[in-house]
């Protein structure tokens, strides 16, 4: 239960959860860096410094927590704790306002890291907002630059020529044309030419217009990035060690609820049309083509699931075939990457086994058939199946010395670990003798089973 409110929190950035956390967390540290600058610079005046002692307060108790919540959600605790990232995170978690000039400096630094890393995602959405509008908001910037220098040179040379003692410098004539461009009109600073009042007026039209046809494409240009996010019109070609699901149906359904338990991001390819996607991202396409996989960065996936998808006109000979063409676009395409195939026909399967085409084919039907004739057979054998299913997960551990099974096994046991198998060579010995060997740089397949909060 925890880890699942960690997860929704911290790291599932599909849902709403997250997006209103992250939002806040994202306003608070960008706060606490402009005061740290801001206090370094000029200072606050001392009334205020109770007040924003208990800010940074608020915000260091932000961050100690998402290090908490990262650090429960993290599989390899020790791997956490050392990453570069982990430790700015600990240094961020220092208030700013304190003795230490260097800290202080150090502080800052590790927030403006936060900042670059820990939001990317609301940095990767505005640059593709931006990039959608970027001729129009190129032309707007240039006409504002234009009619921006433009009516500063003139208003100065119009005011100052002409003696007005309130103008007495460019900065005095930048004052009195940002103030009037933004309609707020101060009065502290005015124009005495006639001509210097036409330009002014000229100057709060000309703002009022470029600042409303800007509001206006930047949110055009939201409104379209949320339009294609729900479309599966956007490419994930940055997006690595992720998991691509290719085919929409309730096997896919099923897939997607566990993997998010696991914290892996989800990109899901499918001609089919998905109201609102949760969990998981949305790329709208059909998986047999080269360029829609390239879109949904299956050269740089962990594991790219193939399913068997049912459409209108479709055999399962056809099924099963687009499945297999997919499958061997996706090997040539990504040789690493775990691949695994569901296959309708028993026939079709034996002909891809033989051609090795993926490292799992799961026969539908079979499986189903298998583990039903197996509870006939035992009452037992299906309550271990449960079992293992709803109570444990498997995790993988490199070993990195050479030792008795025996001796690994009590190393892990006061972890809740049991080693079920071990991988070396990339062949998986299961259920080894405790008198197995054990070499450096093995890999042990172990099985856990979940503590009471995460069961409920």
């Amino acid at each position: 239960m925890v880890k699942a409110f960690l997860h929704e929190i911290l790291e599932n950035d599909r849902s709403r959860i997250f997006v209103v956390y992250q939002s806040l967390s994202f306003s608070l540290l960008m706060l606490s860096i402009i005061f740290g600058i801001y206090d370094e610079l000029k200072g606050f005046h001392w009334e205020l410094h109770p007040l924003i002692m208990r800010f940074e307060l608020v915000v260091s108790a932000i961050i100690a927590f998402e290090y908490v919540g990262r650090f429960i959600l993290a599989r390899n605790k020790l791997e956490y704790i050392v990453n570069p990232l982990s430790m700015a995170d600990l240094i961020a978690i220092i208030p700013f306002f304190q003795p230490f000039r260097v800290l202080r400096f150090l502080v800052i630094g590790a927030r403006f890291l936060r900042i670059a890393y820990r939001y990317r995602h609301f940095a990767m959405g505005l640059t593709f907002i931006f990039r959608a509008v970027s001729f129009e908001f190129y032309f707007i910037f240039s006409f504002f630059l234009l009619f921006f220098f433009a009516s500063l040179l003139i208003m100065y040379s119009l005011e100052a020529g002409a003696g007005n003692s309130q103008i007495r410098s460019l900065f005095d004539a930048l004052y009195l044309v940002v103030i009037t461009m933004t309609t707020v009109g101060y009065g502290d600073i005015t124009p005495v030419t006639w001509e210097g009042k036409v330009l002014s007026m000229l100057i709060g039209a000309g703002g009022l217009f470029l600042f409303s046809v800007s509001v206006a494409t930047v949110s055009a240009g939201f409104f379209n990035y949320v339009q294609m996010l729900r479309m599966g019109m956007i490419s994930f070609k940055d997006m690595k060690n992720h998991t691509v699901i290719c085919g929409w149906n309730e096997t896919a359904q099923v897939i997607i609820e566990n993997l998010r338990r696991l914290g892996r991001e989800i990109v899901l390819i499918t001609e089919q049309d998905i109201p609102s996607p949760e969990g998981f991202y949305y790329k709208k396409g059909d998986f047999g083509r080269e360029d829609v996989l390239l879109d949904a960065g299956v050269d740089k996936a962990h594991m790219v699931i193939i399913l068997a998808e049912k459409l209108p006109g479709f055999t399962e000979d056809s099924i099963d075939a687009r499945t297999v063409l997919a499958g061997m676009q996706v090997r040539d395409i990504n040789r690493s990457a775990v691949l695994v195939l569901e296959i309708l026909l028993r026939e079709n399967a034996k002909l891809i086994k033989r051609r090795r085409i993926a490292d799992y084919i799961i026969i539908g039907g079979e499986m189903l058939g298998v583990l039903i004739s197996r509870f006939a057979q035992d009452k037992s054998y299906g309550d271990l199946l449960s079992y293992i299913v709803e109570r444990t997960e498997v995790e993988t551990l490199e070993w990195g010395e050479e030792a008795p099974l025996l001796e690994a096994e009590r190393k892990l046991e006061h972890r809740g670990y049991r080693i079920v198998g071990v991988i070396r060579d990339g062949r998986t010995t299961f259920f080894p003798r405790i008198t197995y060997q054990l070499r450096k740089g093995d890999k042990l397949l172990l099985i856990k089973e979940h503590s009471k909060e995460e069961r409920v």
